[in-house]
This record gives structure tokens, C-alpha cells and sequence, in this order.
């Protein structure tokens, strides 16, 4: 199954500040036969919404034409185990629903240059 993981700047919490600029959130586009479904997780609440209709070549084009960094992710279900315990963050989320168990990801940038890195794993 794909996905699409979307990186964007969001400023909504005093603490981001300290993330990298352009890297202070991420979240998940699922691709699901019926359509996509939009996983994000914000700091005070938990949004999941089905995106019917859309494709996730339309979708990557309209999230990077909003300026935002967008990787298509395949996602790894082989790899299933027991992962670290971490905080709940919108990375930790994000890492869960590919199937990324790497502990010292805790970024969104660090996610970012991790996939960007090991891109021939995920596509």
C-alpha cells in the first residue's frame, strides 16, 4: 500500500519553534481503495478524515503547490514487531503507520532525511 508523508511548517504550539522551519509537523495520506483517507495527528486532538475522490498523485501536487515537502512512501508491513515506547507525536504516529521502527527518529526533519535517505526501502 502507499502513502503519502506530508511535512509543513505549522506554528501552532510555542514549542515547534524549535524544529526545523518547514519541518515542524507531519502526517499521513493513506491510499485505500475507496479513496484516501487523511491521518493527522495535532497536538490537541486527533483529525482522520476520507479524502473520497482524490487520488494520491492529485493530492501530492496540491500539498506541494501549498509549499509543503511531500514524500510517496510504500508502506511496510513485513517488519511487524513491538515498537519503542515513545511519546505520542505526530512522528511517532506517522513512523507507526509506515512501519518505520527506528527509535532515534523523533523529527519530522529527522524523519524526513531519514526516508530521503533510504527511499529505495519505501518506493
Amino acid at each position: 500500500m502507499q502513502c503519502l508523508v506530508v511535512f509543513s511548517e505549522n506554528r501552532g504550539v510555542w514549542w515547534l519553534k524549535f524544529l526545523k522551519s518547514g519541518f515542524r509537523h507531519c502526517f499521513v495520506i493513506l491510499e485505500t481503495d475507496r479513496g484516501c483517507i487523511s491521518v493527522d495527528p495535532i497536538s490537541n486532538s486527533f483529525s482522520v478524515k476520507m479524502l473520497e475522490g482524490y487520488e494520491l498523485k492529485g493530492l501530492l501536487r496540491w500539498y506541494k503547490n501549498m509549499g509543503m515537502e511531500v514524500m510517496k512512501v510504500a508502506i511496510d508491513d513485513k517488519n511487524a514487531g513491538p515498537f519503542f515506547w515513545a511519546p505520542l507525536t505526530c512522528v511517532e504516529i506517522v513512523k507507526r503507520l509506515i512501519g518505520l521502527n527506528k527509535m532515534l527518529v523523533m523529527t519530522p526533519w529527522q524523519l524526513y532525511k531519514h526516508i530521503k535517505r533510504t527511499k529505495s526501502e519505501y518506493l
